[in-house]
């Protein structure tokens, strides 16, 4: 029922009593006045106060991309008067329907007999490409590392191509160190229209904080790691995030795990975007010569701290990480801290506190086969329940101020450590800086491990 609506019936309402009755009427339309001001005295309807009628927070199910900070909201001003939340259950629930009321007849009926999100089938086409980017990415990385050496095994033993398997791996027998030599770059790989499409998906953002000068070389650490350091390969594997006019003069190296570059057909895609091997071999190779403007980008927290990498958590693996000063050390190269807001929401991921049977179990898989095996779970191509699409949340990375070092052939250990110390405050500082103006929830403390 409308407002006019809801002031007409008032008012004929108050205007019968006025004729029928003058004293009953004077006491209703003051008990009308002290109720909800529906009406005036002489009958005549308040229409300004029905727009302003208050509203109970309780019973909010704002239909809004920002839902998730409206509960932080309200669970905020709730906690500081004292109360509950009210019908929660109530919100969630009408927040479902309203997906699926969205979606035609059919595929809503199927969608809440199954129990998932599906997408809309009317969904922009740029929105699509985004999407297949993705998914493209997700199953370059977990599919085509193990379907190329089963094809080549199989070519080799049970077919008469055996020839095709045998000339690649003469081939690459001896480049198999080229990861540790500097990569092998396809710039038009690295800025296909399709790497546009990957950073517009979530999408990811670097902010600039400071100017570095492609007079020196740097070493980018990069944190937190995440599943999959979707904010490092976007910045520094392809050129989503136009790294050129940001820091121009500049060249991007994104360093990674040696194994990577193992896999057969994996390691070329891979070696095209610039990706070279996180080890003393490889660093020494691009900061020992003479050339200027190379930027590294290593994680630090490694392999380990992905499996430390949960939406509302901020584990970052550190206090054992010294190495990245020794080599910054060695070569004079500047240190810049940058975090990636963001990075650990992406993917959801099962639970797996220190001690656990589940943690146990990732950790020796890890001393074995290197890779963490982490139990992430993402959306779908078609739905937004499960997959191993990551969750469309922005990413950004903010660069901070270069760490300037003064080159030293053998550090001492208090030098390691002076230069460590150093850093980790710089980042504490970064993150403290920025993380109420690009963090989802600025409340989460940073943990050093």
């Amino acid at each position: 029922m409308s407002a006019d609506t809801l002031a007409g019936s008032s008012s004929d309402a108050c205007s019968n009593l006025v004729s029928s009755d003058p004293v009953a009427a004077s006491d209703e339309s003051h008990e009308c006045n002290n109720s909800g001001d529906l009406c005036h005295r002489d009958g005549s309807p308040r229409v300004t106060e029905l727009k302003s009628l208050p509203v109970d927070s309780g019973n909010e199910t704002p239909d809004t991309d920002k839902e998730e900070e409206d509960l932080r909201r309200r669970k905020s001003v709730s906690k500081e008067k004292g109360t509950k939340l009210l019908h929660r259950a109530s919100f969630k629930r009408d927040r479902v329907d309203r997906h699926y009321d969205k979606l035609p007849w059919l595929q809503g009926a199927v969608s809440r007999l199954l129990g998932l999100k599906v997408a809309p089938i009317s969904m922009p086409w740029h929105r699509r490409l985004e999407t297949f980017s993705v998914t493209l990415w997700m199953t370059t990385f977990l599919l085509l590392g193990l379907s190329a050496t089963s094809i080549m095994i199989y070519m080799f033993l049970y077919t008469q191509y055996w020839w095709v398997s045998l000339c690649y791996l003469c081939w690459y027998i001896p480049d198999r160190t080229i990861c540790n030599r500097g990569g092998r770059r396809v710039n038009w790989l690295r800025e296909l229209r399709a790497c546009r499409h990957f950073r517009n998906f979530f999408p990811v953002e670097v902010i600039k904080t400071a100017e570095l000068s492609p007079d020196h070389n740097y070493i980018m650490c990069y944190h937190p790691h995440g599943i999959l350091c979707v904010g490092a390969f976007t910045t520094f594997a392809i050129d989503g995030t136009n790294w050129n006019q940001t820091f121009p003069g500049l060249t991007p190296y994104l360093l990674t795990l040696e194994v990577l570059f193992l896999m057969p057909f994996y390691r070329e895609l891979f070696l095209c975007s610039g990706a070279v091997s996180a080890t003393r071999q490889s660093m020494d190779h691009l900061l020992g010569t003479e050339a200027t403007g190379r930027a590294l980008c290593l994680v630090v927290g490694g392999a380990p701290e992905s499996l430390d990498s949960h939406p509302h958590k901020l584990i970052l693996h550190l206090e054992e990480r010294k190495g990245f000063a020794k080599m910054a050390l060695r070569h004079g190269a500047s240190l810049v801290p940058m975090f990636a807001f963001g990075e650990n929401d992406v993917y959801d991921q099962v639970d797996n506190p220190k001690g656990s049977f589940v943690r146990k179990v990732q950790d020796f898989w890890m001393k074995v086969f290197v890779i963490p095996p982490c139990l992430f779970m993402g959306r779908g191509v078609f739905q937004y329940s499960l997959g191993i699409v990551p969750f469309r949340k922005p990413i950004y990375v903010v660069v901070g101020s270069p760490l300037h070092v003064d080159p030293v052939k053998q550090p001492t250990g208090e030098q390691i450590l002076a230069l460590h110390s150093r850093y980790r405050d710089a980042l504490q500082h970064l993150y403290d800086t920025y993380k109420h103006t690009y963090a989802r929830d600025p409340s989460i403390p940073m943990e050093f491990v």
